[in-house]
């Protein structure tokens, strides 16, 4: 039975009354964000040998989210998010399915909310309600968060992994507030064993953690009238036992890195316009050898290998409100892995974005939206080895609450 399978039939068992398991409150809800966009990229002067200038569209169900939430009274409740991602098919083998969430909740006083299972944590400001799609102006969210990029680059090993414990809360002042959370992570995706990870083979199961450590994380938010501000960080280590350290794929055992996120994240309404914006600095703690090899291999092929391990994101957008139902922004963002420059590019991946959308009603948001995307890339020829790059996506869609 595949998997579509099971979660219809999940679906279908738990809202039938009479079953041993259905619970009364259950409530079954989901999004969904179905779209087109247009794609076109320039080199300059030319591409380098293997890439083009290429063009193509694509459309279809970029997200969905179906979930699950029942409260049990005594102020329990449980939560499940299931995600299907890039018109997902099992028979023919593309997009994805996922387990988000699944976790149950606690609510005790403003100040203690105890959440234990697989739980996205707070982690700056968006990051908890990323796949809410209508919750969100854009239809290509910033680079950090997009899903459907998740087969070209591992974006979400650059974020605090899922928390197996979550705790938060709120601390009311006279005309402001403060919010807290603090989690313990499950160690990165490379530490959990697959059948294309297979660690400690006959010991550890596919889909189970093959090492002795975890994460910790946590925020602190400070919150004044239509002004936030938050301050994240976190700390776990980085699978880089099987490193690739040149274009032939040759693979050297680098150990498990120690590494570190700061984050910052703001949010200011004021006069119909909302601006908000976040910073994401990932630090990892490498040998003096290490270093030394990361630069040698740099230098060899600078297209393919980078001299570093560390990691940076930001975004600032704004948006206007030019009526209750219709709205215009802007956006900035930019994401880099150094070690990665034949992605990232010498400098980093950077996006100009300018989009707007309707608010048809209270569960469906029309979105169109135009990204720049540009980059540097060190291609190693004699003649030209600096490469820019020039990408243009154009969307629109709908973003639908159901």
């Amino acid at each position: 039975m595949n998997k579509i399978k099971v979660l219809f039939l999940l679906a279908v068992f738990t809202a039938l009354p009479g079953l041993g398991f259905a619970q009364d409150g259950l409530q079954v809800f989901g999004f969904t964000q179905a779209y087109y966009t247009s794609f076109s990229n320039t080199w300059t002067p030319a591409p380098p040998a293997g890439e083009e200038d290429y063009k193509y569209n694509h459309m279809g169900i970029g997200q969905l989210n179906l979930l699950f939430n029942n409260n049990f009274g005594d102020d329990f409740s449980a939560f499940i998010n299931f995600e299907l991602t890039n018109n997902y098919s099992s028979s023919k083998g593309f997009g994805s399915f996922n387990l988000q969430e699944a976790y149950f909740k606690w609510d005790g006083p403003d100040y203690l909310k105890v959440k234990f299972g697989s739980v996205i944590p707070q982690f700056n400001g968006l990051y908890q309600v990323y796949n809410k799609t209508p919750l969100m102006p854009f239809l290509v969210r910033p680079k950090l968060y997009e899903v459907n990029m998740e087969n070209l680059v591992d974006i979400f090993d650059i974020l605090p992994q899922k928390a197996l414990l979550h705790i938060n809360g709120t601390f009311p002042l006279e005309k402001a507030s403060i919010e807290y959370s603090a989690f313990l992570t499950n160690p990165v995706n490379k530490f959990i064993s697959s059948p294309n990870n297979d660690l400690i083979p006959g010991y550890v199961s596919y889909g189970q953690s093959a090492v002795n450590y975890v994460g910790l994380g946590g925020r602190l938010g400070f919150n004044y009238g239509g002004f936030n501000v938050g301050v994240s960080v976190s700390a776990d280590k980085d699978n880089k036992r099987g490193f690739i350290s040149d274009v032939n794929g040759n693979e050297v055992d680098l150990g498990d890195l120690p590494r570190t996120r700061l984050g910052f994240d703001f949010d200011f309404n004021f006069a119909g316009f909302n601006l908000k914006g976040e910073y994401l600095k990932v630090s990892s703690k490498v040998t003096s050898d290490i270093q030394d090899s990361l630069n040698a291999w740099n230098n060899a092929d600078p297209y393919y290998i980078g001299n570093s391990f560390d990691k940076e994101f930001y975004y600032v957008l704004l948006q206007y409100n030019i009526t209750e139902k219709l709205f215009a922004y802007t956006m900035y963002d930019y994401l880099t892995d150094k070690v990665d420059p034949f992605f990232f590019g010498l400098e980093g991946y950077y996006g100009i974005h300018v989009g707007g959308g309707y608010n048809l009603n209270d569960n469906i948001v029309l979105k169109a939206q135009y990204i720049l995307n540009f980059a540097k890339y060190d291609v190693g020829t004699v003649a030209d080895p600096v490469r820019d790059f020039r990408e243009h996506n154009f969307s629109i869609g709908a973003s639908i609450m159901f």
